[in-house]
């Protein structure tokens, strides 16, 4: 299908060449100041000021992290590396009221939930393609995650009201090096990644370049189960001298994946007993293939010392199709209930061929104003934005049904390979958001910070399924005001409110589209040092009224995807990140989370369920002196507390390293350390997961892993 206000690829990748990527600014670095670039020193200097471009969710204006009136958890890359954890990025899980919720088609990039719903995943502040995980940056490109908590529309656009997580990619440095790390574990599973940073060229002053990647073989308890993933990713940065700034970047990401898709429950709610890790409820022909490419660019130019403008662009193109990936799947209703019948113990093997299109242009443009008075730095941001998408997906002829029983999963299966030049068209989703904004960071006094914005947001889109075009357009005004004030020299406590508006994908039985989603958050916290230093905390607690929450609808019959709308919901809860350092060798990290969602009068549907209550603690001692100086030692363990049918549960994890030689680090790892086991994806839909799509977390991994920086 073709959108009436779909750029041509051409255009959409000549705006992604010209235009430009960062929209938020870092603290540090959004008003460098430099007199002159005659010298070698000076301009070394601005170099190392343009290398660092504006991808942090700290905001489009420079306020440090302290002054923030939200929750902002940051994990870095060496908070990544020592983790060690198969995804990378399932380290979010160590923090407060962070929870996976799926892994499908194995893409190997899973999706979240934050304070109970979910969570965008952005690209330095762009949301990318998402389907499936398809459309993510690999972890090869990735320096740090960022998880900003609550509404964050004003900051975003229209994202869920439950938090966003922000995957800031590397840019080039001034100091030459490169990075290399080599990872395998005990199922097989073996993988390198590398990143080299030129530093500025020799041959071209003012030029920085980088270049990462990645090749991974994964294996799996599941012997079936495969993944294989090439990653590579160039980024230049220009430097034209102390105003002028220019970075490019181009991604690819493509993986191969035979994945374990997912089982049904007992109609009682119990995991079969037949089924474990090591069980394949696919196909053994089974396929996914997944090419994406990600272009962006950003230009920023300072016209005085206290006028900036900054231009981004991206262009992505995401290619998805599979065969035969689907898994087993149990509608029977005669137990009772859906799920697999006691007294008649099939499940069915269910197999589709799919292909699916994505396509994002996002372009923006912000000035950002600085002006001092009462004393104070005073900050000022307007900014306009466009993002279209389009998402076209087609399937086979027919799929492919087989009744298994239980105790015969272990017999290969096999589905017939489709051509997909006969592939027919399904669905499709085409969407225009046009967005204008304001914000603003007073200061009263040097104690006190006020931030507050407005947002208007203009969303056009079409929903097309099974030939039924249902049309949407839907503007929103959001806003957002918070404080935060320093009551000790080291602690600022703070209070918000913010707005979020969030246009959802689904139609509803009458064929009408879902509204947008709407909340108004409310959060008070602080954040700071205890103990001159010794203990750093950041605690919340917060309340959000949230109207017009999406889910399915609970009377969909077998093949149905009909969407419904809650009423009112009210979600509150609190929480508190503390890192302890007694001394240098001793590190302590603990995360506590509590979530609670209760219905409004007047709710149309049952609330979903939800993880109510995370936690996670996480101990380390490295040998300061002596042979075995640089020895590190770490052990901790994450809590997932019950939802629905789904019991809690704890995840140990076990991490040993030593530096065998200067810059070459190897480790020893244990994730999951007592082999529990456990859903994955429990607070995905509990209800569906009786009929499809329940997943096993991951059995005890050993992982070996050599890495280090020549």
């Amino acid at each position: 299908m073709t959108s009436n206000f779909k750029p041509s690829g051409l255009a959409a990748h000549l705006l992604a060449a010209v235009s430009a990527t960062a929209l938020i600014a870092s603290a540090q670095t959004a008003f460098a100041q430099t007199e002159s670039d005659t010298s070698d020193e000076l301009r070394q200097d601005t170099i190392e000021v343009k290398g660092r471009f504006q991808q942090s969710l700290i905001d489009r204006i420079p306020v440090p992290p302290e002054e923030l009136p939200f929750t902002l958890n940051i994990l870095d890359r060496d908070f990544l590396d020592d983790r060690n954890f198969t995804r990378p990025i399932e380290a979010l899980t160590t923090l407060p009221n962070i929870t996976l919720s799926e892994d499908r088609l194995g893409t190997g990039t899973p999706s979240f939930k934050s304070r109970g719903f979910f969570a965008n995943v952005l690209v330095d502040n762009r949301v990318s393609n998402e389907f499936r995980g398809s459309g993510a940056r690999d972890d090869a490109f990735i320096d740090r995650y960022e998880v900003l908590k609550g509404p964050a529309s004003i900051a975003l656009g229209p994202v869920a009201a439950g938090g966003v997580i922000n995957a800031v990619t590397k840019s080039p440095e001034a100091e030459q090096f490169t990075d290399f790390k080599v990872r395998a574990d005990h199922f097989g599973s073996i993988g390198g990644e590398f990143d080299f940073n030129m530093g500025e060229i020799e041959q071209a002053d003012g030029v920085l370049f980088r270049l990462s990647g990645a090749y991974r073989d994964y294996q799996f308890d599941a012997e079936e189960t495969k993944r294989e993933t090439f990653a590579i990713r160039p980024v230049v940065a220009f430097d034209f001298g102390p105003a002028t700034a220019l970075k490019a970047s181009v991604s690819y990401t493509e993986t191969t994946s035979n994945p374990n898709s997912g089982f049904p429950l007992m109609s009682d709610g119990s995991i079969p007993d037949e089924i474990d890790t090591s069980t394949f409820t696919g196909l053994a022909n089974g396929e996914a293939v997944s090419k994406d490419t990600y272009y962006a660019s950003e230009f920023v130019h300072d016209f005085l010392d206290n006028l900036k403008l900054t231009v981004r662009g991206s262009y992505q193109e995401t290619d998805f199709d599979y065969q035969n990936t689907v898994g087993l799947y149990n509608y029977n209703y005669a137990d009772g209930g859906p799920g697999i019948g006691a007294n008649d113990p099939y499940v069915y093997a269910y197999g589709f061929a799919g292909a699916t299109t994505q396509d994002a242009t996002f372009l923006d443009a912000q000035l950002a104003y600085q002006a001092e008075f009462w004393g104070q730095q005073q900050d000022f941001v307007v900014g306009a934005s466009y993002n279209d998408t389009n998402f076209e997906r087609a399937f086979g002829a027919f799929p492919f049904v087989e009744a298994v029983r239980l105790d015969e999963l272990d017999a290969p299966r096999f589905g017939p390979v489709q051509d997909p030049a006969t592939f027919a068209p399904f669905s499709s989703f085409e969407s225009e958001l046009n967005s204008v904004y304001a914000e603003a960071a007073i200061r009263p006094t040097d104690r006190l910070t006020v931030i507050g914005g407005v947002r208007y947001d203009d969303a056009i889109r079409i929903n097309t399924r099974r030939g039924n075009a249902v049309p949407y357009d839907d503007g929103e005004v959001t806003f957002r005001l918070g404080a935060t004030y320093e009551a000790t020299e080291d602690i600022n406590v703070y209070a918000s409110f913010a707005q979020s508006f969030d246009s959802q994908f689904g139609d509803r039985r009458d064929a009408s589209p879902l509204p947008a989603e709407t909340s108004d958050g409310y959060e008070l916290g602080a954040k700071g040092a205890l103990f001159d230093g010794i203990v750093s905390f950041e605690t919340a607690f917060f309340h959000s009224i949230r109207k017009n929450v999406g889910v399915l609808d609970p009377n969909n019959g077998q093949g149905e995807f009909f969407y419904a709308s809650i009423g009112e919901l009210t979600v509150q809860g609190f929480e508190l990140s503390a890192n302890i350092r007694p001394t240098d060798a001793l590190n302590l990290n603990l995360n506590l989370g509590s979530t609670d969602v209760e219905e409004e009068d007047g709710a149309l549907l049952p609330a979903p369920a939800i993880i109510e209550e995370t936690a996670s603690a996480y101990l380390s001692y490295e040998v300061q002196t002596g042979t075995l100086a640089g020895l590190s030692l770490g052990g901790g363990a994450r809590y997932v507390g019950d939802v629905g049918l789904f019991d809690s549960y704890t995840i140990a994890d076990l991490n040993v390293s030593y530096p065998v030689r200067e810059n070459i680090d190897v480790s020893f790892d244990v994730l999951n350390l007592f082999d529990e086991t456990y859903v994955e994806n429990a607070d995905s839909n509990p209800g569906q997961s009786f009929t499809y799509g329940t997943v096993l977390g991951a059995p005890l991994t050993a992982v070996f892993t050599v890495s280090g920086r020549f």
